[in-house]
């Protein structure tokens, strides 16, 4: 179980936007396993685990996998292992996002497992409120949050004129803990269902993971389409798949991999996920996703309200 102190192990100190913890949701007993790949970026990664060390409520065990990092980013998890006595998995060579995520799938025994990405920060009371969305209704399996750059869970804005992804930029004073803040003040907890969710933050149940089982590390081996096809897989399995329309995680996006590799691996993917699924099935659920009326509303509201605060 990991300790909540401040990060102190030999780098420079990087302090994590966001407003002071508020009272918790509710008294969560369920354990969560959070596993976070990490893959060099090194700052990105001492800015998401800080956020994590200093938002998140027991009981929770962080899996750690050290996909063939660099030396300074090696030398940092094995001292942040050792001081928050969290679990480190190291393989020497890089195998890429999903081979990764498999590996510590395979060391999960929490009631969820809950993958997120290095390059993440969250915020108070974050992991409360995906659960919260995971326990409204028994049938959900899978659930994912609202983030700045996030694909259809983004907010808000998804797509620009040309129609490639926004990373939605908060407004300078703006900080991550502010703009899920916001959120949750204006969100309805509608918790929309989806055909499928965005990887860099995706919350499974143990029945998910016992009936589904891992990732398509053959399709997918470096990541990017292994999360669509895993919600695919588990919504024909008959699970729901929903969104936590009242909670925002930043998402910086591309850290390990850069924008390059990223665009190249996601182009990578389609093919390799029209030929499992079906083009119409991916060609339905992304129109499904793009017309959702529920995160339609939850974008335009955020919009209006970071608009105010600019006029302001």
């Amino acid at each position: 179980m990991c300790r909540r102190d401040h990060i102190g192990i030999g780098i420079p100190q990087h302090p994590v936007p966001g407003s002071p913890d508020a009272a918790p949701l509710s008294k969560r007993t369920a354990a969560v396993d959070i596993i976070i790949c990490v893959h060099n970026a090194l700052q990105s990664v001492v800015v998401c685990l800080q956020s994590v060390i200093d938002h998140t409520s027991t009981p929770y065990r962080l899996i750690i996998v050290n996909d063939g990092s660099d030396e300074s980013t090696s030398t940092f998890l094995r001292a942040f292992a050792s001081h928050y006595e969290c679990v480190l998995i190291v393989n020497s060579e890089a195998l890429g996002y999903t081979k990764a995520a498999n590996i510590a799938m395979a060391s999960s025994r929490g009631d969820y497992a809950l993958f997120l990405n290095s390059d993440t920060i969250v915020s108070a009371r974050w992991l409360d409120k995906l659960l919260e969305c995971a326990e409204s209704d028994n049938r959900i399996g899978l659930v994912g949050p609202l983030s700045n750059a996030a694909a259809y869970q983004s907010v808000p804005f998804t797509k620009d004129d040309t129609g490639r992804w926004i990373e939605n930029r908060l407004p300078g004073l703006v900080s991550p803990g502010q703009a899920d803040e916001i959120i949750e003040s204006l969100s309805e907890r509608r918790f929309p269902r989806v055909p499928f969710l965005n990887g860099f933050s995706l919350l499974a149940t143990r029945a998910v993971i016992s009936t589904v089982g891992r990732f398509n590390q053959n399709a997918f081996p470096y990541g990017y389409g292994e999360e669509i096809d895993y919600c695919l897989r588990a919504r024909n399995a008959g699970f729901e798949l929903a969104v936590a329309d009242h909670l925002y995680v930043f998402h910086a996006r591309s850290a390990s991999y850069g924008p390059d590799k990223r665009i190249a691996l996601s182009a990578a993917a389609r093919p390799q996920l029209d030929e499992i699924h079906g083009a119409a099935v991916l060609a339905a659920a992304r129109e499904s996703l793009y017309r959702n009326p529920d995160l339609a509303l939850i974008r335009r509201r955020f919009a209006e309200a970071l608009l105010m605060r600019d006029v302001g």
